[in-house]
């Protein structure tokens, strides 16, 4: 019994470890709101405590001297109690997570008040147990039993996870997937460890399983809290890219209007059009078919045309449209080139636009014959700010990759690879 007595306590110190590194990183996130992030800290803080705990008890177990029987009793009666204490910081968190905007809500819930009941009554017994020995006793050489009471504080909290599991079910399209799946270990393992507990006796099974739960929790929080940070970026980059690309339609039109009012007119017709037909991918956090984003290239190119005339020209070479990109992504490559390439030389010149699939990826690029710009600077501020945002945005929705070519006097090619997926979904979009 001596090697799986020293192993348990291994496994047991290593995860209160991990659950105390996963606490600290809790009170240190600034990302998270207040309330879910000390409910997770205090949730790891206390599986920490657990698992210290058990492992004095194993430690100190059959110890007759006076250090021995003194740490014991403590050591067992915090596992209780702490054990209890969990189960109300998890019905915390569910209820967090569920009713988040519905305070309302979980104050008429009777289910949401009756868990709260039954974790006090739980403690309430706990403590009642160190005088009545109801859980549990010790014998003359101070070794822990379980008494005939102990049946009802596994029951207490089944009932309690069953009625959180009740809450999960009905309100599950209210929290994210990874949070409910994380939330349904803590069901699932401990339940599994207490009906094991029921038959065999041994290893402490149900505190390494809430450990993990807990662990799987934070995990879960962790990676949630990166997604939503990231669509919150994307949301901003997107609110820079759609005014300056309004203001400058609007600019055109306005320019038109003391050239050519019927042309001004039309102009506005088409950028009516433009708008009611594009909205939902202007605003859009997910990808949008290739397609539709040329239809965003070619309103913006027939806006300009009308305002430069020959000064700029057009070509396509389109082999590839049948994929998923991010919205607005090729608008403002677009728009730097005739603004920054072709429109500073005198006679204008020529934006080649193409799409095909190569090498496991699809490419897409845009080319002009324009003034170009040295490298080893930075082109433009308003130029250089569209370029990072789109790459920026192709990295984190779909892992794609951009490229800046350029020379003086000769043009700039910027060239945008998309990964070829399979059954595979990055970000927001499906790249197949």
């Amino acid at each position: 019994m001596f090697i799986p007595r020293i192993l348990q306590i291994a496994i047991e110190l290593w995860g209160a470890f991990f659950c105390m590194m996963a606490a600290v990183c809790m009170f240190c996130n600034q990302g998270m709101p207040k309330k879910k992030k000390l409910l997770l800290a205090y949730m790891e803080l206390s599986s920490m405590v657990l698992l210290i705990m058990d492992s004095l008890a194993w430690i100190y177990r059959g110890r007759a001297d006076q250090v021995g029987y003194v740490w014991v009793r403590i050591s067992n009666f915090t596992v209780f109690v702490v054990s209890d204490m969990i189960l109300l910081l998890v019905h915390a968190y569910v209820c967090t997570n569920i009713f988040e905007h519905h305070p309302q809500e979980e104050k008429r819930l009777f289910r949401v008040h009756l868990v709260y009941g039954i974790g006090i009554l739980a403690i309430f017994l706990v403590i009642l147990s160190q005088f009545t020995h109801f859980y549990y006793y010790f014998d003359s050489s101070n070794t822990y039993h379980r008494n005939t009471g102990y049946p009802l504080t596994l029951g207490l909290g089944l009932l309690s996870m069953t009625i959180d599991l009740t809450l999960l079910l009905q309100y599950r399209r209210r929290m994210k997937p990874q949070i409910v799946w994380s939330i349904v270990s803590y069901f699932v393992l401990p339940v599994v460890a207490t009906i094991l507990l029921l038959f065999y006796y041994g290893v402490s099974l149900l505190n390494i399983s809430i450990a993990i739960s807990m662990i799987c929790m934070f995990i879960a929080a962790i990676v949630e809290q990166g997604k939503e940070l990231r669509d919150t970026r994307i949301e901003l980059m997107l609110s820079q890219i759609q005014p300056h690309f309004i203001y400058n339609a609007l600019t055109t039109i306005r320019c038109l209007c003391g050239q050519d009012p019927e042309q001004a007119a039309e102009t506005v017709d088409e950028f009516s059009t433009y708008l009611r037909g594009n909205i939902d991918s202007l605003t859009s956090r997910e990808g949008i078919p290739f397609e539709k984003e040329l239809q965003h290239v070619r309103a913006y190119l027939a806006i300009e045309k009308k305002r430069f005339g020959d000064r700029v020209h057009t070509s396509f070479a389109i082999e590839e449209t049948n994929f998923m990109v991010p919205p607005l992504m090729l608008q403002p490559i677009v728009e730097n080139a005739v603004k920054h390439g072709i429109c500073k030389k005198r006679e204008g010149g020529l934006v080649q636009i193409g799409a095909k699939k190569d090498k496991g990826c699809y490419l897409i690029w845009v080319k002009d014959d324009g003034v170009g710009f040295d490298m080893k600077k930075q082109p433009g501020e308003g130029a250089h700010v569209g370029i990072e945002n789109v790459r920026e945005r192709i990295a984190a929705m779909c892992h794609g990759t951009l490229k800046v070519n350029s020379k003086i006097g000769v043009g700039t090619v910027v060239e945008i690879r998309l990964p070829v997926l399979e059954r595979k979904t990055y970000g927001n979009i499906d790249c197949r």
